[in-house]
């Protein structure tokens, strides 16, 4: 993600040169972490560090953000670098000052495609666990997040070496006092992850590391006129199941270990637009399947400085809206966002007219329903059969989810 985003095996402790680093200064994890407990379901959208246009507690104060995730950390040469380290570091330090924090995510997709992410620059696991280590000492965190797409999906070494030592990372921090959360981001489609993404989680847990959270990026799909909201709902629903697999869970303890991220806005791929009513139709379900994290790809896109750009900018979504709107839409879900229960899919109605009038009229249409493709309506006279799953999409409305079968 800057371009696209596609969010315990070995010995316990440090190496003795990270160790000894740290017992230097007195620094443990259980000492040094800020120790801010988030909320069970949080919303943490990213930050590009690369960036000066996003200052976490303006953000915090204007819309109740407090929870973000900060992209992303370069591991050329098996040594840790965040642009502006010691400008991020205060800013981490004032917003846990106000009870906030914030995540740390690796990798992404330009440190991926350039091969200089941890696990394809360090020589081993305990040489990447040291650096991971010394990040979470260093910032004072208690959440990582490993963004892996591009070439390292697919790089079996680098996500071997990843698990293994993400596995020591577990334990060092258990045996410090410390408890860290951390997150796979991996690229997802509507139909779920592809079969390289499914085979990042199998290769972690035979490696002894299960991530806490598979935060899907739901964006870039590569289709012009995607309705990019559905999409990341059905996206959301596919994963449950791999994950579920992959781990060896129910599919409703997996949702509980899933986070969904889409690109607010213009996305990379021309045609792809996530509007605001598209963060609210995605809120809504995430809160109402109950996942772990929501967030977007960025917060200092959060602004309308260039409506009606076709190609994706860095600091502002392409579309016609007020600064922080996405924010403001999607914040409701660390307070438990804006559900009304488990979606339960409508049973499919018996169908009826197919077009030309004078059918019947099939079951009336519900906004509170999620309706899945072939099912039928009717709705202001007419019968439609959704051509792909929707929730809250009204028939004959602008995102085109159903088909006019005729009048009934």
């Amino acid at each position: 993600m800057p371009k696209r985003f596609f969010v315990l095996s070995a010995s316990a402790l440090l190496s003795v040169g990270a160790f000894a680093a740290l017992t230097a200064t007195g620094l443990t994890p259980a000492a040094h972490a800020a120790g801010v407990t988030w909320p069970s379901q949080v919303f943490a959208p990213y930050v590009d560090t690369g960036l000066s246009n996003t200052t976490l507690t303006t953000v915090a104060s204007d819309y109740g953000t407090k929870y973000f995730t900060l992209a992303f950390v370069d591991g050329s040469g098996c040594q840790w670098s965040l642009p502006n380290e010691s400008g991020w570091q205060s800013q981490i330090s004032s917003l846990q000052a106000q009870g906030g924090d914030v995540s740390i995510s690796f990798g992404g997709y330009t440190t991926d495609t350039n091969g200089t992410d941890l696990g394809n620059t360090c020589s081993s696991a305990s040489a990447m666990a040291a650096q991971v280590e010394s990040v979470v000492t260093t910032l004072g965190v208690s959440h990582l997040d490993f963004d892996i797409e591009s070439n390292e999906v697919t790089n079996s070494a680098d996500i071997t070496l990843t698990a293994q030592a993400l596995a020591q990372v577990r334990s060092w921090a258990s045996a410090n006092g410390q408890s860290l959360t951390i997150s796979y981001t991996i690229p997802a489609a509507p139909t779920g992850l592809t079969s390289s993404g499914v085979n990042v989680l199998t290769n972690a847990v035979a490696n002894g590391f299960t991530p806490d959270i598979v935060n899907i990026m739901t964006m870039d799909y590569g289709t012009s006129g995607t309705e990019m909201g559905s999409a990341a709902n059905q996206a959301l629903d596919a994963t449950a199941a791999q994950v579920a697999s992959a781990f060896g869970i129910s599919t409703s303890a997996a949702y509980a270990r899933l986070g969904n991220t889409p690109m607010i806005g213009q996305n990379d791929s021309a045609g792809e637009v996530f509007s605001l009513g598209d963060a609210s139709t995605v809120e809504s379900y995430a809160a109402q399947r109950g996942i772990a994290e929501l967030s977007f790809w960025s917060e200092g896109r959060d602004n309308g400085g260039c409506p009606g750009q076709t190609t994706a900018s860095s600091t502002c979504s392409g579309v016609s809206q007020n600064s922080g709107a996405f924010t403001q839409a999607f914040q409701a879900f660390t307070g438990g966002g804006t559900s009304t229960g488990t979606p339960t899919p409508t049973p499919t109605p018996t169908p009826t007219s197919t077009g030309g009038g004078g059918g019947s009229c099939a079951a009336a249409w519900t906004a509170s329903a999620a309706y899945t493709s072939g099912q039928e309506v009717s709705y202001n006279g007419h019968n439609w059969t959704a051509n792909q799953w929707n929730d809250d999409e009204v028939p004959g409305g602008p995102s085109g989810a159903w088909n006019d079968d005729g009048s009934c």
